[in-house]
């Protein structure tokens, strides 16, 4: 029985490290009715064999009913009386900017997991080649604070995001500030200091977790204590740090075409072929901070090494801080299977800096890096965004129907607010809408989206595998005549998030194994279209 139950785990944990890993090569297709009934079928099977290992681990003693859930740490933001459409008669941006280092000077020590890809055994970083770190805004109309920050990390559970918004309310109720919402997003890099708790050693998790769901114990995860609590304290300090900074100015929208930097290893092939720029301009001429937007994965320098890097954004960020000397906040778009396109660049200096460093594929990441900043520096289309922001979020409920992922919750892997409902698990997650002016709206998202659901072009029943049709508008025919941007993998890391009728087997694509399920991306489309109804 020791045997089985040891294969069957390592068979799991193989799915596992293949899943969590984004592939440079394009999915499978499959299009023939037999084999996509074959796929369905074992998918059946493997379903059957996780749900029965799954069931042999006792419930960790976290995971509440439902109806016993309290929602703590939660921001609504504004109600829809509050959403404005035009400026307030005393109304002004006002904008602060804050970073910091995450990093504690010990990740070679004491047992620091690389996220990006799970691993049967230990995945201790080995080496560091780039810093990681905390950006921060704080923005305002006059009417209240709003805080984005984003971290350098593979991800951030709800329980963490609500965590550190608890350290931060009680630093800014000592300081009696305004605050609308906080809201926390990571740049989902598979090169940085597991902070998800993933990639934990998935066999320790599984034969221990029994054990320790029976008698109260901790669960065991890929997360570093000593690093998560400073990851708490240094957020919290550049949150009010951002807030200290606020200066009056000007706000301005521009885009440019970063077709070449990306592609799409999945079909239907739409996304956001544009890099966002929203650009503060101080009255005071200090330095400006640039908002920076594109669906592009975070994942240059693989996703199952050992090494820290803060991969294209941190060198988007050097080059931009030395040649415009402005701040930068980047921030992922709808990035579901968005991977980056390195055939446009130049070729490789073996004489560069990075290049003598690291060697050619370092610096070819860099490389990809300084050419996207200075696309972001090209931009010379803006026009003046009017002072209004409004803001609105929503807590939600998605249900965890895959079985891999409903195993990683009971063995501790996954630390997300998980309920019980019925004899089912739900994820507790929250989604969001933000206005910035009159002309953009903001889709927050609590994972990576496909971005045909945020732009549309979702498959037709004739193109769907089981024949279904998708009933839900996109989020950019409804928000009619703003231009749509998504903040991806924001206030949570809930994975994938498909529309149903795309929804095809754990063995031809990825994003199925890393998904809640079949339905989490309806779940979400029906929380963000029903919140947006509500305002608009």
């Amino acid at each position: 029985m020791t045997k089985r139950l040891t294969a069957a785990l390592l068979a799991v944990a193989m799915l596992f490290t293949a899943a969590f890993c984004v592939p440079a090569s394009a999915a499978t297709e499959v299009t023939s009715p037999v084999e996509q009934k074959l796929y369905r079928f074992v998918d059946k099977l493997l379903d059957g064999l996780v749900n029965g290992i799954a069931s042999l681990i006792v419930e960790p003693r976290h995971f509440v009913d439902k109806d016993d859930y309290v929602t703590e740490n939660f921001y609504e933001g504004m109600t829809a009386d509050e959403f404005l459409s035009t400026p307030a008669a005393d109304a002004k941006w006002s904008v602060g900017y804050a970073n910091a280092s995450i990093q504690t000077g010990k990740e070679l020590e004491e047992g620091h997991n690389v996220g990006g890809s799970l691993a049967i055994g230990n995945k201790f970083a080995t080496n560091i080649m780039d810093d990681q770190k905390v950006r921060t805004i704080a923005v305002s109309d006059g009417r209240g604070i709003t805080i984005f920050a984003c971290i350098d990390s593979y991800g951030l559970s709800s329980t963490d995001v609500r965590g550190i918004r608890a350290a931060f309310a009680q630093e800014a109720a000592k300081k009696n500030l305004n605050i609308t919402a906080v809201n926390i997003s990571t740049l989902h890099q598979h090169s940085c200091v597991d902070t998800f708790g993933l990639n934990g050693n998935l066999i320790t998790a599984l034969f221990t977790s029994c054990f320790r769901n029976l008698f109260g114990l901790e669960l065991p995860n890929g997360q570093n204590k000593s690093f998560m609590e400073n990851l708490y304290k240094v957020t919290v300090d550049s949150m009010l740090k951002a807030v200290d900074d606020m200066k009056e100015g000007e706000l301005y929208y521009g885009t440019a075409d970063a077709t070449k930097f990306m592609y799409d290893k999945r079909k239907p092939y739409v996304y956001d072929t544009d890099l966002h720029r929203i650009r503060f301009v101080p009255n005071d001429g200090s330095a400006e901070t640039w908002l920076l937007n594109a669906p592009i994965h975070c994942v240059g320098y693989g996703a199952g090494g050992t090494e820290i890097t803060g991969d294209y954004p941190y060198f988007m960020e050097k080059y931009i801080n030395e040649n415009a000397k402005a701040n930068v906040f980047y921030i992922l778009g709808a990035e579901l299977a968005m991977t980056s396109e390195y055939d446009y660049l130049p070729e490789v200096d073996p004489n560069s800096a990075p290049y003598k460093e690291q060697g050619e594929g370092y610096a070819r990441l860099a490389l990809f890096g300084e050419e996207l900043a200075k696309l972001a520096i090209s931009i010379d289309n803006d026009k003046a965004i009017a002072p209004i922001f409004n803001i609105r979020l929503a807590e939600t409920y998605v249900p965890v129907d895959n079985s891999i992922l409903k195993l990683a919750a009971k063995g501790g892997l996954l630390i997300n607010q998980i309920v019980k409902n019925k004899g089912s698990y739900e994820v507790v997650t929250e989604v969001g809408y933000c206005e910035f002016g009159t002309d953009l709206a903001v889709a927050l998202i609590p994972g990576e989206l496909a971005p045909e659901i945020a732009y549309g072009g979702v498959d037709s029943s004739a193109e769907a595998w089981d024949g279904d049709e998708w009933n839900y508008s996109s989020f950019a025919d409804a928000a009619k005549n703003r231009k749509l941007l998504v903040f991806g993998v924001t206030n949570d890391q809930i994975g994938y998030m498909l529309p149903s009728n795309e929804w095809h087997s754990y063995l031809t694509e990825n994003e199925e194994i890393v998904s809640t399920g079949r339905m989490a991306g309806a779940y979400i489309a029906e929380a963000y279209l029903t919140l947006f109804n509500e305002v608009r």
